[in-house]
């Protein structure tokens, strides 16, 4: 049966209805250890500002959040967020795809800790499946940030900053097991070694997983489980030289195994993707007056793809139009500079580069080389009850085709702005309205098809009002994205690329986060309408309109919850008429602590086994039940 999304059936969920004011969320904050939500510092927006004062809309995701959530993925720490939206083909592992304000997946980008996650060369992002033991903070900037973060910033920003020591030395881990054969641990250590702060941790998981694809829709499938391992390293290392110099060191490596399946293959194939990361950087911060204050940053990220079939590698001339190998990695610097010019006047910016290289092995064979420079200034501004902020930066960016084929450049130079004002009606309310332009420059992969391709331009408004007082957060929000010269692809082969496209979303976004009667509460609602205007068609894989709903409560030690999400009919494809139906999702959990840092979490995923579809054809997760025994010393 489709059930709207603004028409859920509470009835058909009892359990949830008598635990409407007695459960909890996994993003919400208890009373007992909550922070006044308008004091939170965010620098997403690249200066470090209370949220209630921020222009753009900005949510914020603490450890403590991820911990009270127990999601075991980047994924589902996020899905509930106004704004995010993803899909997925298949279980854990599978390839994710993130829509923030209704672009496309490639159209985000993912910061951490300050610096520019790498892409793959069709542009996918490296670390969405970063290990959350990694995670200390995440900030959601929503819309259009090309100004600040150039290159497919336009659906907006994911900022995520990774656990560093805190003094004190401790030991730390995470034991979960559960449904599907679940298994994972983690450890860690932290301390400061003669003013060193070191942070050290590692960890591994794995699931027995379900049948990635339904075989009832695809015969040729393999209807056996597929299955998902990971391993972790982190380490993190910083020093405060004297009070105005500090530096540090931080180096991630993962590497994961995940089988699919095939719906052109035969039932007995075995199909495994495997996939190897790393990254490493390093910052300088130095305040060279009580006013300016600069920090460079240098950092290297591999990547490494293995795609096989029954063991054996794809390779060339096998017609299965993949890459038995891909690898790729990516250089980047980055300076950035705040400088206070006046009491209420904050100028910042400085200067990007990055030097990516990408080689593929197999029938789309390919080696390519991007180069990106940029430079930026931004403004911040106040005068009495009014916010002026304004953002510009510069792009060129490079791609070179030096071999496989036909020898090609491509070159883009591009302008962004963006500019903001708020004002103070009085009282916790504040009234605020942007302007701005972004861009998507194509990818190494849509130059390698065809090099004359140009980059998307982006042109977005957006209008919010909100109120922020004590415990409570609350921001209304319409916005309105255009889309000219999008790349299309003529879906041939070999595909082709062609800026023939024009694409819009608008929409309202709702969120809300407050204390109500001893629970904390945390609601979103969206309304959209993701549209290709060449077409007529709706985008694929965007909901129309989609909500969420969390409540928690602490009763006698024993922190409970509930989370609800649900979306309505999502179009599957550009290539196909068919239609997801809508969905509503149930999870339930608790947490206690124990003693000594020790504590206990449970909780239910999927509560009522809904059948639902994230991409067509494709199975997800059933009712699962999952526990963790967690040491976290004060």
């Amino acid at each position: 049966m489709k059930t709207g999304i603004f028409a859920v059936r509470l009835a058909a969920c009892p359990m949830a209805m008598a635990m409407s004011l007695s459960c909890g969320t996994g993003f919400a904050q208890s009373k007992a250890d909550s922070t006044p939500l308008p004091g939170v510092l965010v620098s997403a927006t690249g200066v470090q500002q209370p949220l209630a004062d921020v222009l753009s809309s900005v949510s914020v995701i603490t450890r403590a959040d991820i911990l009270r959530s127990q999601a075991q993925s980047l994924a589902e720490v996020l899905q509930g967020e106004a704004g995010f939206e993803f899909a997925r083909n298949g279980g854990p592992g599978a390839v994710t795809s993130f829509f923030l304000r209704g672009q496309d997946s490639i159209n985000t980008a993912i910061v951490v800790d300050g610096v520019r996650a790498p892409v793959d060369q069709i542009g996918s992002l490296l670390v969405i499946d970063i290990p959350l033991q990694q995670i200390e903070r995440i900030e959601i900037l929503r819309g259009n940030a090309s100004a600040l973060y150039g290159d497919a910033a336009v659906g907006g920003v994911i900022s995520i900053t990774t656990v560093s020591g805190t003094g004190a030395a401790q030991a730390a881990g995470a034991l979960t097991l559960g449904a599907r054969n679940t298994r994972e641990l983690q450890v860690g250590y932290a301390a400061d070694m003669d003013g060193v702060r070191l942070n050290l941790s590692a960890g591994q998981s794995a699931s027995d997983g379900f049948s990635a694809m339904n075989t009832q829709k695809n015969t040729s499938a393999n209807p056996d489980k597929d299955g998902f391992s990971s391993r972790f390293v982190a380490l993190s290392l910083a020093k405060k030289q004297t009070a105005d110099l500090s530096y540090g060191l931080r180096y991630q490596a993962s590497n994961s195994s995940a089988d699919y399946d095939d719906a052109w293959g035969v039932p007995t194939d075995i199909n495994v993707f495997k996939k190897d990361t790393s990254n490493l950087s390093a910052y300088v911060r130095n305040a060279w007056s009580t006013d300016w204050t600069s920090t460079v940053q240098v950092s290297v990220a591999k990547l490494r793809y293995e795609d096989s079939q029954n063991g054996v590698l794809y390779t060339a001339g096998d017609w299965s139009y993949k890459n038995g190998v891909s690898t790729g990695t990516q250089r980047e610097l980055r300076w950035a500079n705040d400088y206070q010019w006046a009491a209420n006047t904050l100028l910042h910016g400085g200067l990007d580069y990055f030097d990516a290289s990408y080689s593929g092995q197999g029938d789309n064979a390919y080696e390519m080389r991007k180069t990106g420079r940029a430079l930026y200034a931004g403004l911040t501004h106040t005068v009495e009850a009014w916010t002026l902020q304004a953002n510009a930066r510069a792009d060129t960016l490079t791609t070179d085709k030096p071999s496989a084929g036909t020898a090609a450049t491509n070159t883009q130079a591009i302008n962004s702005s963006l500019l903001g004002l708020g004002y103070r009606l009085g009282g916790a309310w504040r009234l605020n309205a942007s302007l701005s332009t972004g861009f998507r420059a194509p990818t190494a992969y849509e130059v390698a098809a065809t090099p004359a391709v140009r980059a998307e331009i982006h042109r977005s408004q957006e209008l919010g009002l909100v109120y922020a007082h004590a415990d409570t957060y609350a921001r209304l929000a319409y916005f309105d994205t255009h889309t000219d010269d999008a790349i299309n692809s003529d879906g041939g082969w070999p595909e082709k690329y062609a800026n023939v496209g024009q694409v819009q979303n608008k929409g309202l976004e709702a969120a809300l986060k407050t204390q109500l009667a001893g629970n904390a509460v945390s609601l979103t609602l969206v309304s959209q309408d993701p549209q290709n205007l060449s077409t007529g068609q709706r985008l694929a894989r965007r909901a129309r309109n989609y909500a969420s709903l969390d409540v928690s409560r602490n009763v006698a030690g024993l922190e409970i919850g509930t989370k609800m999400v649900a979306a309505d009919e999502r179009k599957n494809s550009d290539y196909d008429k068919v239609m997801l139906p809508a969905y509503t999702l149930w999870s339930f959990y608790a947490s206690k602590v124990l003693d000594a840092g020790w504590t206990l979490r449970a909780r239910i995923d999927n509560a009522f086994d809904r059948q639902y579809e994230l991409a067509s054809g494709y199975n997800t997760p059933g009712v699962g039940a999952f526990v963790t025994l967690q040491y976290q010393p004060k």
